[in-house]
């Protein structure tokens, strides 16, 4: 099976290719640069944007399926929004021109908003943030195009990357806890992403929406308590008020905008809301129709995690 991925040069495409060139697939990596870590892996490149409809229409031709994992996740970029819908339409019109077979598309679990109760894929939609109400409409608009496609809802992803490298090195710092940190998470390692993404080739999920997360949800303590057991540093005791960190959020937003920088995005407010709210999913559809069955607890994937980062 040829199969092209937007955006697989990153964190999870790159993880993504190396599954399915295990599998015997044929692998198209379609991003804007060359990636050293696709091209040690085996995959072909074609570089583009995917704002360059006709250049997609080009690079599609022959494909079976496409998984659609390119995204702007700059919540500071004016243009965010508006690009991940267009990007959108474009390889939904990009996919019709060459009959191609499936369109994965990986969304996100914010669509659903607050989810105080395992939230299920017929939730209705519920997002708070430009970036998750810009993956609503991407949702939207691949449901009504009349392509056959699968929808991946994915909650956090953690794994050996430079953003888990920056927790890490925060909370060895001992960067306080914002507000009680008593509202739940699903978190879901990198290996788990990739296995659900893995079995949404099967037929059965076509023209179908799953949510990819871990087995059992955690407090945000909790979470911040295992990752410093992890990384050997001590529990942290310090608790910071929800009212002052998101007015220094704001104001660091605010400042940022007047010197014309690009604000820090652990220090956005938007981060802050992700940070502080409860995020329950059920994976039972995916367990039930795909056979997907996560093989990580938030221990043993932090400590791999630790361990990919720092001893390997």
């Amino acid at each position: 099976m040829k199969i092209l991925i937007t955006g697989g040069s990153g964190f999870l495409g790159v993880s993504l290719v190396k599954q399915l060139l295990l599998r015997g697939h044929s692998v198209v990596v379609y991003s804007r640069h060359k990636s050293d870590d696709v091209k040690g892996i085996g995959a072909e490149q074609v570089t583009g944007d995917v704002l360059d409809g006709d250049k997609l229409i080009s690079a599609f031709e022959g494909v079976d399926v496409v998984y659609h994992m390119a995204a702007n996740l700059d919540e500071s970029n004016p243009k965010m929004y508006k690009q991940n819908i267009e990007t959108t339409k474009n390889v939904i019109s990009a996919c019709k021109k060459n009959k191609v077979k499936r369109l994965i598309f990986t969304s996100s679990i914010g669509v659903l908003g607050y989810t105080k109760t395992p939230a299920t894929e017929d939730m209705p939609y519920n997002p708070t943030t430009t970036y998750e109400k810009s993956k609503m409409e991407c949702e939207k608009l691949i449901k009504a195009s009349g392509l056959p496609y699968t929808i991946a809802r994915i909650t956090i992803i953690y794994g050996p990357n430079k953003f888990w490298n920056q927790i890490f090195s925060a909370a060895k710092k001992g960067y306080p806890v914002i507000g009680k940190g008593s509202n739940y998470w699903h978190l879901v390692y990198i290996e788990d992403v990739i296995d659900a993404l893995s079995l949404m080739l099967k037929d059965k999920a076509k023209n179908q929406t799953y949510h990819i997360a871990d087995n059992d949800p955690h407090t945000y303590l909790e979470t911040y308590k295992l990752i410093s057991e992890t990384i050997g540093a001590q529990v942290p005791k310090k608790h910071i008020p929800v009212y002052l960190i998101k007015t220094m959020a704001l104001l660091h937003e605010t400042k940022c905008k007047i010197l014309n920088r690009k604000p820090n995005i652990t220090k956005m407010t938007s981060s802050i809301d992700r940070l502080i709210r409860n995020r329950i999913v059920s994976i039972k559809k995916a367990k039930n129709e795909l056979g997907y069955s996560p093989k990580y607890d938030l221990k043993t994937g932090m400590k791999k995690t630790y361990d990919c980062l720092y001893l390997i």
